[in-house]
């Protein structure tokens, strides 16, 4: 089961990582303003799923 997660978790870390690339590049490309905003608060809010992701991937490998 431990392994498992350990797989589910470094796989969930891959795909957040591409998420975060991809608002980035949606925010380049927007004209609007408010838009613009919705992606950067989009982009923190991964940002912030990304660090207890890898704190989960750490307490697994332990």
């Amino acid at each position: 089961m431990s392994n498992e997660l350990l797989n589910e978790a470094q796989r969930a870390l891959t795909v957040e990582i591409k998420l975060q690339d991809c608002y980035r590049k949606m925010s380049q490309r927007a004209d609007n303003p408010k838009v613009k905003a919705v992606l950067h608060d989009l982009l923190l809010m991964e940002e912030m799923n990304e660090v207890l992701l890898r704190s989960l991937h750490q307490r697994l490998v332990v």
